[in-house]
């Protein structure tokens, strides 16, 4: 592209309305499924503890790609691009401090932290591939990676550093509709290949957004705070063909094999109670056949779900668990952190929600359904219990509760102060009344 100074001389008057010219539209650049894709990649925040911590840099890599997608929205397009480069090399520091050793890292971490010279994106690149066997090993079976990272800044650094009149604001009009689809097109391809080596990155750290949804992981890890990749940005931008390779690497395999001896497998009904505190009672001998592998919390809400199996809704246990259940009608999701003191004060037994609401100062106006439900309180050591009915519990129901509270009372105290395993509550009377009333309950179907 060129054009003659003087006709822009005499387009200067209007120069501040220049950037107006190239806003991307929603129609132009699908904003939505690139934020998606941002999302997906915060999402998926390592559990690895380490000093400066990855998720930082994860998360702040994240916020520049966000800026950018709004500066290109504005039609500011070099920021954009300037924003989306940050975004990769932030993320490079945050994955070289995770995989130097301890001294180093704590060495650079100062020099980054006080601001003393640092290296350059191309510098940082080649000592993390100096410092860290893993992540070498990974290019070295993945080549490709090594060229995309190489070609990643190339055609954005024009833009940036305003080489060549395609990266300039101050256009000819007629040339400027021609010249913003260009701009859209290549900070899409940019975005997306960013993105991707974002998330390579990240997996350099631990293989977790890949590893979650592998056959042979899956349901190990229910208190993971890593969410796995979806397949939208698996084949969108990380593609599959390098999931493919990546899986095959002994980087992940190795990884595969410490899971599966130190993790024991799951059974997905179980699996829910710990991942989502989602208890499905269609599947309630899976999850108390498993039970001890479950947290005091998770297991009390079990029991007590299962316990009243036919109205309850869900369980809430104090500041501490809201579980939810599939045998009555859905829970209205008015969780609160004191509803056993609301409830003792109006009774402890079949106390209408609206009613702790309305105590509680709970406007309640806006559901879109009555809040109908009844909340009944046992006390369990120094903690309360809440079970949340769809109808009012009968006396033979409440002194069943009552009864289950007394017995797991001494045996939280014991679990909690670890002179009890979590196996002691299958020899429970509670437990083995469960399983009684579950066994009469098939011969009678």
């Amino acid at each position: 592209m060129n054009f003659k100074d003087e006709y822009i001389n005499s387009q200067m008057s209007s120069w501040r309305h220049h950037p107006l010219r190239y806003v991307a539209r929603e129609d132009e650049l699908a904003y939505s499924r690139l934020y998606g894709y941002v999302g997906q990649l915060a999402d998926s925040v390592s559990g690895l503890v380490s000093t400066p911590s990855f998720n930082q840099f994860l998360l702040e890599s994240c916020q520049l790609l966000a800026n950018s997608l709004d500066l290109i929205h504005q039609g500011y397009f070099d920021a954009a691009f300037y924003s989306v480069r940050q975004a990769g090399e932030v993320i490079l520091i945050g994955t070289l401090f995770s995989n130097l050793e301890e001294s180093e890292r704590k060495a650079k971490y100062e020099k980054w932290v006080s601001l003393d010279r640092f290296p350059s994106f191309s510098e940082l690149s080649k000592l993390l591939r100096s410092k860290d066997i893993e992540y070498r090993d990974l290019l070295e079976q993945m080549p490709e990676i090594d060229e995309l990272i190489s070609k990643l800044n190339k055609r954005a650094n024009k833009y940036i550093h305003k080489q060549g009149h395609e990266s300039f604001y101050t256009k000819p009009y007629e040339v400027v509709s021609e010249s913003a689809k260009h701009i859209r097109e290549d900070f899409s391809d940019y975005f997306k290949t960013t993105v991707k080596v974002c998330a390579i990155f990240r997996l350099a750290v631990d293989p977790f957004p890949i590893l979650l949804s592998d056959p042979e992981c899956e349901f190990r890890f229910p208190d993971c705070m890593t969410l796995e990749f979806g397949q939208s940005f698996i084949d969108n931008c990380l593609g599959k063909e390098f999931v493919k390779h990546y899986i095959e690497t002994d980087y992940y395999r190795n990884w595969v094999n410490a899971t599966k001896s130190a993790f024991p497998q799951l059974k997905e009904a179980t699996y829910n109670v710990s991942n989502v505190h989602y208890i499905d009672l269609s599947n309630i001998e899976d999850i108390l056949d498993e039970l001890d592998k479950l947290t005091l919390y998770e297991a009390t809400a079990v029991l007590f779900s299962a316990l009243f199996s036919e109205k309850v809704i869900a369980i809430h246990i104090t500041g501490m668990l809201d579980a939810f259940s599939n045998s009555a009608r859905p829970s209205s999701g008015l969780y609160l952190s004191d509803m056993s003191d609301y409830a003792e004060q109006l009774g402890g037994v079949n106390v209408p929600l609206a009613e702790i609401c309305r105590l509680a100062s709970l406007d309640i106006s806006h559901e879109f359904s009555p809040v109908s439900s009844f909340i009944t309180s046992f006390s369990i050591a120094s903690d309360f219990v809440c079970v949340e009915t769809d109808k009012l519990l009968d006396d033979k129901e409440v002194e069943l509760g009552r009864k289950a509270a007394e017995e797991l009372d001494w045996l939280w105290s014991r679990i909690k102060t670890g002179q009890c395993a979590m196996f002691e509550l299958k020899e429970t009377s509670l437990f083995k009344w469960i399983k009684q009333s579950m066994q009469v309950e098939c011969h009678r179907v």
